[in-house]
């Protein structure tokens, strides 16, 4: 089979074109020794509301209502950073990104096991997929 110099160019261009889109992956997962890097323009859409640690028949769980506060729908990925009274980030606290679609003015209710008996802040993060 003869492949022509401009079919080859074809190829090329269109290969490029779609590496330069988001495939929707989720990011690899965080390495549990050091702070998530999250994404400033995600974060600023999103709000945790009534969040609160309670008791549940798994232990210890973080329950909170995540809001898309923007006006378009939002495709993103979290996780949630957990920190002691110091505020120091507790080893291997990350541990996974979630997946998420909200739409414009969604609220999520999340429930997530809480790590760490001596959990006492946390931290969301966000980014975009892919």
């Amino acid at each position: 089979m003869k492949i022509t110099l401009p079919a080859l160019v074809l190829a090329l261009a269109l290969a490029g074109c779609r590496s330069g889109h988001s495939s929707g992956r989720l990011p690899p997962p965080p390495d549990p020794m050091q702070e998530l890097r999250g994404d400033p323009s995600v974060e600023g859409d999103l709000e945790m509301l009534h969040t609160r640690p309670s008791d549940s028949s798994r232990g210890r769980v973080l329950r909170f209502d995540l809001r898309n506060k923007s006006s378009s729908a939002l495709r993103f990925a979290w996780s949630v950073e957990w920190h002691d009274r110091a505020g120091k980030l507790l080893p291997g606290s990350a541990r996974a990104w979630t997946l998420t679609t909200l739409e414009a003015g969604a609220t999520s209710a999340i429930e997530i096991p809480m790590p760490f008996p001596d959990v006492t802040r946390w931290r969301l993060r966000a980014v975009r997929p892919g």
